[in-house]
C-alpha cells in the first residue's frame, strides 16, 4: 500500500530518487562496515557513486561555451573541464547544492584551487553562488541567500524550533549550483532526520514521561553533545580520561544533570533518565563539523574571492562573529626617513616593490590583503599556521632579495606582527573588513617589532606548530611582555629575529 501511495501521490520520478538515495546510504553503510581504513576520498566516492537514472536536460552548447570562457578567465583547465562533465552528467541532487571541497576530494584535485575554479566559473555565468545558513543542531540549511548582504544576524530552524546567532565559522557556507542557462536543478529534503542529512547524529530516541533509556555505543575520541529540546544539553568528552563503565544523565526542566561528563575509552555505556512530565526527544551528536564546507570565514580570506566578488559585503550595521582568524600587520621601519635619504622617486619604487613581495607571500599561503594604510598592510589568514609559519617568513626572505638603493638595509626594513583569535566581520568603506580587540592587538603587536623582525603573540605562537617552524627559521627568538596601547593587560610576545632564507 505504501508503495502504491508513493507512486500515485509522489510520482515515479521522485520515488526513484528516494529509493536511489536509500540504496546509496545502504552502500555507504556496507562499505564502512567492510573496512575501517577507507580513505576520505574513497568515502566521498562511495557516497557519490554512479547515477543510473534518466539523463539530465542540459544545454550542452552553452555549457561548452562557458567552460571555455572560464578557462580563458584564468580558471584551472583540468578542474574546469571536470566540472563541465559533472554539470552535464550528474543528477539534480548532485549539482543543486555543490560543495567545492567535497568534489575536490572526489576528483583528487587541490581543494582551494577547486574552490577558486568554482568562483571563476560563477563570474562567467557557468555557476550560481549561494550562501547557505545552517542550523547548528540538525545542520540542515535554514536559509539560502544569493549575497552576503542578504544574510541576517539570526537564523531560525523550524524543525528544531531554535533561533540562533549566525557565525561565519560554521553556520554560513558557500555552495554552488548550475546557472539556469545550462540546466535547472532542484532537490528537496525528503526526511529532515534522515541519516544522510544528519550524519553527525550518533543516536536519537524519544522518551516518554519519567522514562529511561540506555545506549551502548562505540564512538571515536572527541566531544559529543547530548541534547534535548525539552531538557537542555550536556557535553560528553570521550578519550583517555574520565569514568569507565556506565554513566548517567538526568533530564530536568530545561537542563541536564550533570552538564559535563568524561568517558574513558571508546565504548560509551550511557543511560538517560527523564524527570519530565511529558515526552522528550534526546539525541547524541558529534560536536565536530565536516571539513568539506567552505565557510564564509574561510572564503573571505581568499584573494580570489575578494578580487572577483568585491561587492560581496554584509548588510549595513550587521556584525557577524568569527571564532578564530589569524591577522597579520606589516609596516616599513623608518619609512619617513627613507624618503628623505634616497629621494621620493626611489622610495616610492621601493614601497611598490615591497607590496609585490607581500602580495605574493600572502596569496601563496592562502591569505588575503584586507587594506593598505600608507606603507602598512593588514592581511587575514584562515589559520595562524599559514600566517606565521609560511607567509611571514616568505615576506622577510623576499625583502632580503629586493634590489635597493645604496645605504638601504633591505633585510631590516619590514616589521611583521601576528595574532589570532575571535573577531567580527563587518562592512567598512563598502568592503568586507574585520573589527575587534584581536584586530587591535595584531596592529599593536606589529608596532613592537623592529625592522626585519616578526613579532608573534602567544595565542598565535602556540597554534599548530607555529613555534617550531619559526624557531627553525630564526637566528634567535626572545620572549617578552608589552603593554599595548588600548589593551589593559600585558601581552606575552615572541620576537623572531634574523630569518634564515
Amino acid at each position: 500500500m505504501g508503495w502504491l501511495l508513493a507512486q500515485v501521490l509522489i510520482g515515479p520520478r521522485s520515488t526513484s530518487r528516494v529509493l536511489d538515495r536509500c540504496r546509496k546510504y545502504e552502500e555507504e553503510i556496507r562499505a564502512k562496515a567492510g573496512s575501517d581504513g577507507v580513505s576520505q576520498a574513497g568515502a566521498v566516492q562511495a557516497q557519490m557513486s554512479v547515477y543510473t537514472g534518466p539523463a539530465p536536460e542540459v544545454d550542452q552548447r552553452r555549457l561548452d561555451q562557458l567552460v571555455s570562457q572560464a578557462i580563458q578567465a584564468g580558471a584551472d583547465d583540468a578542474i574546469t573541464r571536470r566540472l563541465g562533465e559533472h554539470l552535464a552528467q550528474a543528477p539534480d541532487d548532485r549539482v543543486a547544492s555543490m560543495r567545492a571541497f567535497e568534489l575536490a576530494d572526489l576528483w583528487g584535485t587541490e581543494r582551494r584551487e577547486t574552490l577558486a575554479t568554482f568562483l571563476r566559473g560563477t563570474t562567467v555565468g557557468l555557476l550560481d553562488l549561494k550562501w547557505d545558513i545552517l542550523c547548528p543542531f540538525c545542520r540542515v540549511p535554514t536559509g539560502e541567500f544569493g549575497s552576503l548582504s542578504e544574510v541576517t544576524g539570526q537564523s531560525h530552524c523550524p524543525s528544531c524550533a531554535m533561533t540562533v546567532d549566525v557565525n561565519f565559522d560554521q553556520l554560513v557556507e558557500v555552495r554552488f549550483k548550475p546557472a539556469p542557462a545550462i540546466r535547472t536543478a532542484s532537490v528537496g529534503v525528503y526526511c529532515v532526520g534522515g541519516p544522510r542529512n544528519t550524519p553527525h547524529v550518533v543516536a536519537q530516541a524519544e522518551l516518554g514521561a519519567a522514562q529511561a533509556l540506555r545506549w551502548e555505543l562505540q564512538v571515536p575520541d572527541g566531544q559529543y553533545r547530548l541534547r534535548s529540546p525539552q531538557g537542555g544539553a550536556a557535553l560528553i568528552e570521550v578519550g583517555r580520561e574520565g569514568v569507565s563503565g556506565r554513566v548517567g544523565v538526568a533530564l530536568e526542566s530545561h537542563e541536564m544533570v550533570p552538564l559535563f561528563l568524561q568517558v574513558n575509552g571508546n565504548r560509551v555505556d550511557l543511560s538517560v533518565e527523564s524527570h519530565l512530565d511529558g515526552p522528550a526527544l534526546v539525541a547524541l551528536e558529534e560536536q565536530s563539523w565536516t571539513d568539506t564546507a567552505a565557510t564564509a570565514a574561510l572564503v573571505s580570506t581568499m584573494g580570489e574571492f575578494r578580487d572577483l566578488f568585491s561587492s560581496e559585503v554584509l548588510a549595513p550595521g550587521l556584525q557577524v562573529a568569527i571564532e578564530r582568524l589569524a591577522l597579520v600587520f606589516t609596516d616599513l621601519a623608518g619609512s619617513t626617513a627613507l624618503y628623505e635619504r634616497i629621494g621620493q622617486a626611489r622610495a616610492f619604487r621601493l614601497v611598490q616593490d615591497h607590496f609585490v613581495v607581500l602580495d605574493a607571500a600572502i596569496r601563496d599561503h592562502n591569505g588575503s590583503i584586507i587594506k593598505t594604510i600608507g606603507d602598512a598592510v593588514m592581511a587575514v589568514f584562515p589559520t595562524a599556521m599559514d600566517a606565521a609559519a609560511a607567509a611571514a617568513i616568505q615576506m622577510q626572505c623576499g625583502m632580503q632579495q629586493l634590489a635597493v638603493a645604496e645605504g638601504v638595509d633591505a633585510p631590516r626594513l619590514l616589521k611583521v606582527g601576528i595574532h589570532t583569535g575571535a573577531c567580527l566581520a563587518v562592512t567598512l568603506n563598502e568592503k568586507l573588513d574585520y573589527f575587534g580587540t584581536v584586530v587591535n592587538i595584531a596592529a599593536r603587536t606589529e608596532h613592537e617589532a623592529k625592522g626585519g623582525e616578526i613579532m608573534v603573540t602567544s595565542d598565535a605562537w602556540e597554534d599548530g606548530g607555529v613555534a617550531e617552524l619559526l624557531e627553525a627559521a630564526a637566528t634567535s627568538v626572545e620572549t617578552t611582555q608589552a603593554m599595548l596601547k588600548g589593551i589593559t593587560e600585558a601581552v606575552d610576545l615572541h620576537r623572531v629575529i634574523g630569518i634564515k632564507c
